[in-house]
């Protein structure tokens, strides 16, 4: 098993970034936060937000001819190319939607209306956007729907245990990038390979919502057919998904105003203001990869800045189990359990799924806010959850997600919080 990273940004670095996050230390009330939940919302890149309220604000309408306006395209233009860019997207369509679930309903749906009679492949831990989609769509449209099975030790999927479901009548395959609970990362290019040599047919979407923020994306060399992300998970804004859409679907049929091209999914005028706000966040990430290389190419900095914000989240999560001479890692102290990252190493995500022997999840939870730490607790009695939990073999989880804008004070800040609730629950058990 490969070693996971354990060198943090340069401090200069780390200091420019905290400057580009809007309530990184404190929440909007203005008290002491640590925010550890952004697998569920994410940290805001002030100039996303900025963007976003500047374009807003325009009363004119991208499709005129005056200079408002030509400038207006330009945004949407310069935006559509670093959601392009992001992706490495060199050939398809690129929609967009309310939201990125809203777009992979749209996108499950068209391909699974254009045959019928076949089977539908998805995996136990999908997001509910994408399963149920699947789902829908099976039955909707008369395909057997197929459920690939987790491993419960590292909350991921087998890629056996797709390949075994997959035949000549495989419409779709549906595998997600990294569960946004257990933190499994899947090789997706592995994946795509092995499912083309059994069906070169089948239709391959990717649910990359989660995986996003923390990794390089590139859909021409994984040689899949669709893959959505969401702004919001990727220090932008809430209101908008986009997804990339191969050629070869594109252009099925779908909703679409009749009198735009057949590979258009945009129903009507699109936001402006959402692509600048996506502008901004590749921004962001060039800087990144402008500190590590002295190339101008933005695709190049895209993946200098993913492949650098990945090495830093392995540092976090490294910090996280092993401690430092300042705090006991989590993998020291007793009656808390860490699942998943033993067996994924390197292929875990910047999540932490707990479970502790004296509490309840929800209790931890609790525990943590009284300590100004913000975390989250999964728990099967959410629709979100209910399903992928029962996949691993778990009730619930605490589930802890920075980025890597966090710094080694915020895990140390953490690891002491959690000696404490452990020892007080062990006081009173």
């Amino acid at each position: 098993m490969s070693e996971r990273n354990t060198e943090f940004f340069p401090q200069e670095l780390q200091d420019q970034l905290n400057d580009h996050f809007y309530f990184l230390k404190q929440d909007v009330y203005g008290n002491d936060r640590i925010f550890f939940e952004n697998a569920g919302g994410s940290l805001r890149l002030k100039a996303a937000v900025d963007a976003q309220a500047k374009y807003s604000a325009f009363p004119d309408c991208p499709e005129r001819n005056h200079d408002v306006a030509l400038d207006i395209r330009n945004v949407i233009a310069q935006g559509t190319e670093d959601i392009r860019l992001f992706l490495n997207a060199k050939d398809g369509a690129i929609a967009s939607s309310l939201t990125a679930s809203k777009i992979m309903f749209e996108i499950i749906t068209a391909v699974a209306a254009s045959k019928s009679g076949g089977n539908i492949v998805t995996t136990a831990i999908e997001h509910p956007s994408s399963f149920d989609a699947c789902q829908f769509a099976s039955e909707q449209y008369d395909h057997e729907l197929r459920v690939a099975a987790a491993d419960p030790a590292s909350g991921s999927i087998p890629l056996l245990n797709i390949l075994e479901l997959i035949d000549e009548k495989t419409v779709l395959v549906s595998v997600i990038l990294t569960s946004n609970i257990t933190g499994a990362m899947h090789d997706i290019k592995e994946y795509a390979k092995a499912i083309k040599e059994k069906n070169p047919d089948t239709v391959i979407v990717v649910d990359a919502v989660q995986g996003a923020p923390h990794g390089v994306i590139d859909v021409d060399d994984w040689k899949i057919d669709a893959l959505n992300i969401a702004p919001y998970k990727m220090f932008g804004n809430r209101g908008v998904g986009y997804a990339y859409l191969s050629d070869r679907i594109a252009s099925l049929p779908h909703h679409r105003l009749l009198a735009t091209d057949t590979d258009n999914w945009n129903v009507g005028s699109p936001t402006p203001a959402h692509f600048a706000g996506f502008t901004e966040i590749i921004q962001y990430i060039c800087h990144i990869g402008s500190y590590y290389t002295e190339s101008t190419d933005r695709r190049t900095l895209i993946v200098e800045g993913m492949k650098r914000i990945h090495l830093q989240e392995q540092a976090i999560l490294h910090r996280f189990l092993h401690g430092s001479a300042d705090a006991m890692g989590i993998k020291e102290m007793p009656a808390v359990t860490i699942h998943f990252e033993e067996a994924n190493g390197i292929n875990q995500d910047l999540i932490l799924a707990l479970t502790f022997e004296n509490m309840s999840c929800a209790e931890a939870v609790q525990k943590y806010g009284e300590h100004n730490i913000l975390v989250y607790a999964r728990e099967s009695s959410s629709h979100y959850s209910k399903r992928i939990l029962e996949a691993v073999e778990l009730k619930e989880i605490v589930r802890v997600s920075p980025i890597h804008c966090h710094s080694k004070e915020d895990v140390d800040a953490f690891l002491k919080t959690t000696q404490e609730i452990l020892l007080a629950a062990n006081v009173h058990s």
